[in-house]
């Protein structure tokens, strides 16, 4: 699996299961938008002939050698060698839990580790449904312990504040059924802080983190 991004003028891919990081020339970081593992002898004629409107059909070719090369080096496209070992991965209770309740943001900077909020996968707000699961898969999977811990996270978080009441307010419902605690936090940018929000989260959450 590869990651390709453009930053500062650089255009770079990340091999995602080596960590190795490559800069890479506009031909290159065309090309590997149209080819992928298992790879052809030669570079495909579809490729070429698509490509070859910006650059020379003999530079493509050197360049998907040189890929394949690469990837031949299990420099590229490498293995996931920790796929293997998941069959023997030990069941362990889980304490805590971050819950993407908005993947939205009024602010929408164009710096945002999330893509302006939404993770790239489109605006959208966590149903109250999908957040009560949540609070299930936490109850019915952390074995003895006591204490849970929660993030309400986003994007920003208080763009969904009914549905993060509703889920407080589910959890604690079932907390002496459990013998659990809550710990609740959220992270926010507080620009739709109101009086019944802080009041709420003076109430409920256990600290607030700013984004």
């Amino acid at each position: 699996m590869i990651h390709k991004y453009k930053l500062n003028g650089l255009n770079i891919v990340l091999d995602v299961n080596s960590g190795g990081v490559h800069l890479v020339d506009e031909l290159t970081y065309d090309l590997l938008d149209n080819v992928e593992p298992p790879f052809a002898a030669e570079c495909p004629q579809n490729v070429v002939d698509k490509l070859s409107k910006s650059y020379s059909p003999k530079d493509i070719r050197e360049c998907y050698d040189e890929i394949v090369e690469l990837y031949n080096d299990k420099i590229l496209f490498s293995e996931d060698d920790y796929e293997k070992y998941a069959q023997y991965s030990v069941a362990s209770p889980v304490k805590a839990m971050c819950l993407n309740i908005a993947h939205d943001c009024q602010l929408r900077c164009k710096y945002c580790f999330a893509s302006t909020g939404d993770f790239g996968k489109g605006r959208k707000l966590m149903s109250f449904e999908t957040g009560k699961h949540a609070i299930d898969f936490l109850l019915e999977n952390s074995g003895d312990r006591p204490n849970l811990e929660l993030d309400f996270f986003g994007g920003e978080p208080l763009m969904n504040f009914g549905v993060v009441k509703q889920v407080v307010e589910y959890a604690r419902s079932r907390e002496k059924e459990y013998n659990k605690k809550f710990r609740f936090t959220i992270t926010t940018n507080g620009l739709l802080l109101d009086d019944e929000k802080i009041d709420f989260i003076n109430r409920e959450m256990s600290n607030v983190s700013g984004a």
